[in-house]
């Protein structure tokens, strides 16, 4: 199924209205950790139609606690106000103190933030298709690397994390809130480890 670039960028309006409604929630005792959206992927070039749309969300959240490909109870919670399991969407969750870009999608755009809203001018140029008015991110070679060696580490740490939780009842139980097994999370936590040292292996 391929996906309209109007249509596609009509959910990005949707997704940063729901983000910017959730900031209601930020002095409350839900909170609202969710500081800002970028888009990624097949709509940062001039295509009129994607298999599906890319975004990343940048949540105030620990990076440890987020590391690549890691659930975490409070980011799904986030995914699911803005509906994204019902969009034509890939989505990846990033702690804030690390860059938007990431292992799969190193060119980014910004297009919602808790501080400013939606960028109009983002969003009208990405309809329009005028890259050069594009304020995409990309690291270089180098910073890229640094990145990479930070979250191999941060990932390893989190894999040891589950083997060592493993067979407790409490932390088994604890992960049916993000609707996934265990052993799904195993699988994710040595996937991602993987990801990542084939990443640093590729490099140039």
């Amino acid at each position: 199924m391929t996906v309209k670039r109007s249509t596609a960028i009509g959910h990005l309006r949707e997704m940063a209205q729901a983000a910017q409604d959730g900031l209601r929630l930020r002095d409350t005792d839900i909170g609202w950790p969710l500081e800002e959206l970028w888009v990624a992927g097949e709509l940062l070039d001039r295509v009129e139609t994607v298999d599906a749309g890319t975004v990343v969300l940048s949540l105030d959240l620990p990076a440890d606690e987020l590391s690549w490909l890691a659930k975490h109870p409070t980011a799904e919670w986030i995914g699911s106000q803005l509906r994204l399991g019902k969009r034509p969407f890939w989505w990846f969750y990033r702690p804030l103190v690390w860059p938007a870009w990431n292992l799969a999608h190193r060119r980014v755009l910004r297009f919602w933030s808790a501080t400013g809203g939606l960028d109009d001018q983002a969003i009208e140029a990405l309809a329009d298709r005028r890259r050069d008015d594009l304020a995409v991110v990309e690291p270089s070679e180098e910073r890229l690397g640094e990145q990479l060696e930070a979250e191999l580490a941060a990932s390893r740490r989190h894999l040891w994390d589950v083997l060592d939780h493993y067979w407790e009842q409490d932390w088994r139980r604890r992960q049916h809130s993000t609707d996934d097994q265990p052993e799904d999370q195993l699988w994710r936590a040595a996937q991602a480890v993987r990801e990542i040292e084939a990443a640093l292996t590729a490099r140039p």
